[in-house]
């Protein structure tokens, strides 16, 4: 694969697997300076990603990633890119769940503005990949199957390396 990559969210969980599964990918995350809620560093994101073939969104805080999605779309719309973004199809109902209660709004928000920059005119691909529960320090309660970083990895892999847009995959642990 020679595809040049920009990866949010670089340095924990999801982002870390993939920034390092991808050798020349380029990270972007808060601890180094590209926070995904502050226009400026969003501008930067943009300008930093735009001599990439594939944008993994991945980052989430607040609304930002939806933020990230629009921007990012506005500026690859007419390039033949490809934008994943890591979304969910599992959100647990934990301790955590109860703290961050605005999660599954958010995550729904970015599947949903995804879908509509998928019906318009464009080039650009989008994938929204949605992830069950994934083996992860938020996910220590569910006693259930989890996803590792490694199918997760693989998925994208395969996402990057298909002719057509693959709009949204739902991948979850058996």
């Amino acid at each position: 694969m020679n595809k040049k990559i920009a990866i949010t969210g670089h340095t924990k969980r999801i982002g870390k697997a993939l920034y390092e599964a991808f050798p020349n990918a380029i990270g972007m995350s808060r601890s180094t300076s590209y926070d995904i809620t502050n226009k400026d560093s969003r501008t930067r994101i943009i300008h930093a990603s735009m001599n990439c073939d594939v944008f993994i969104n991945n980052a989430h805080e607040g609304f930002g990633q939806v933020e990230v999605l629009d921007e990012l779309f506005t500026a690859w719309k007419n390039k033949d890119k490809l934008i994943i973004n890591i979304g969910v199809d599992a959100v647990p109902f934990t301790n955590w769940q109860v703290v961050h209660q605005q999660y599954p709004v958010q995550k729904v928000a970015l599947h949903s503005h995804a879908e509509l920059l998928q019906n318009q005119n464009r080039k650009c691909k989008i994938t929204t990949l949605a992830l069950g529960y994934v083996d992860t320090e938020f996910n220590k309660e569910y006693l259930g199957p989890k996803l590792s970083y490694q199918e997760i990895i693989d998925t994208v892999k395969w996402i990057i390396e298909q002719p057509s847009e693959i709009k949204h995959m739902v991948l979850s642990a058996r």
